[in-house]
């Protein structure tokens, strides 16, 4: 397959927007978290609404939203991103960078799973022992020193739900983004007036600014995955998906956090882990498909057909 370069670029990009994502918020470190999750909800919806009228795909996400199907796995997806977007926040802005990206390099693995069991997609052996290695390094942690990589697991768990949750619904990439937003972004207006007016008040300009940045950071990496992610093959893009715990991990370490002796007995197993789950989709995609001699005497004798 040929891989544009306009295409490999946007991915890679889309990945280094979320791993200096940590940065960004701790810039707003003196802002109470659920006031940034609010702003970030909000703006993100009015950003969102923005690009589908300039785009002239308002209709998309008018025909979504009356989509009951649909909607039945928009609105829990609602919920979980939003609830995978206030621990993300939290966790930066009290010094739990690393718990954050030990979470996203987990993620992978989970979804693994949850395409075999939900999807019954093939899979190798060699990925089950990758998954095995990870979940060692969790267990090891919880057993040997008692602490349980909380933050990591819901982090995890959260996204990788949330990712099958949207390939259930089977929407448009930026009309799912709108609905999603639209679905808590009551809540988000309402809730700081009621409980963070204090918060608000103490918001300068600049961190308003920053706040609106914030809605707009979290739209852009994601418009910029839906619209490369189909012309760049699979190993490429999951040698990319660890470009941004990579980035949040060395920023974690640059302002100071240290790794705990149960932190680097899970980041050993799932780093093992991961290039185990590497080693399985290169040979996954060296492996040419099995061709029967009945699909090889069609596609000679009637390719015109095909």
């Amino acid at each position: 397959m040929t891989i544009k370069k306009n295409s490999l670029i946007i991915t890679l990009s889309c990945y280094i927007i979320w791993g200096i994502l940590p940065a960004y918020w701790n810039l707003l470190a003196d802002v109470n978290p659920l006031l940034i999750l609010c702003c970030r909800i909000v703006f993100a919806f009015l950003f969102m609404i923005c690009f589908l009228s300039l785009s002239g795909k308002f209709q998309t996400f008018k025909d979504t939203i009356t989509n009951k199907t649909t909607m039945q796995y928009l609105l829990p997806a609602a919920i979980l991103i939003t609830f995978n977007w206030g621990l993300y926040i939290w966790a930066v802005n009290n010094g739990r960078v690393i718990d954050a990206s030990l979470g996203y390099y987990m993620n992978p693995l989970i979804a693994f799973l949850l395409g075999i069991l939900v999807f019954r997609e093939k899979y190798l052996k060699l990925q089950l022992v990758a998954v095995a290695l990870a979940f060692t390094g969790v267990l090891i942690s919880l057993i040997a020193f008692g602490n349980f990589p909380i933050v990591a697991i819901c982090l995890a768990l959260s996204f990788a739900f949330y990712g099958l949750l949207k390939k259930k619904a089977q929407a448009d990439p930026a009309a799912s983004i709108a609905v999603e937003s639209l679905v808590v972004a009551p809540f988000a207006l309402v809730f700081p007036f009621i409980f963070l007016a204090d918060s608000i008040a103490e918001v300068n300009i600049i961190g308003f600014l920053l706040l609106v940045g914030g809605g707009i950071l979290t739209a852009i990496p994601l418009f910029l995955y839906a619209r490369a992610v189909n012309d760049v093959p699979f190993i490429i893009v999951g040698f990319l998906q660890y470009i941004g715990p990579s980035l949040a991990l060395t920023y974690g370490l640059i302002i100071g956090e240290r790794l705990s002796e149960s932190q680097i007995v899970s980041f050993i197993f799932i780093g093992l882990g991961l290039i185990v789950f590497s080693i399985a989709l290169i040979r996954r995609v060296k492996t040419p498909p099995v061709i029967s001699p009945v699909a090889q005497a069609v596609s000679q004798k009637e390719p015109s057909e095909l």
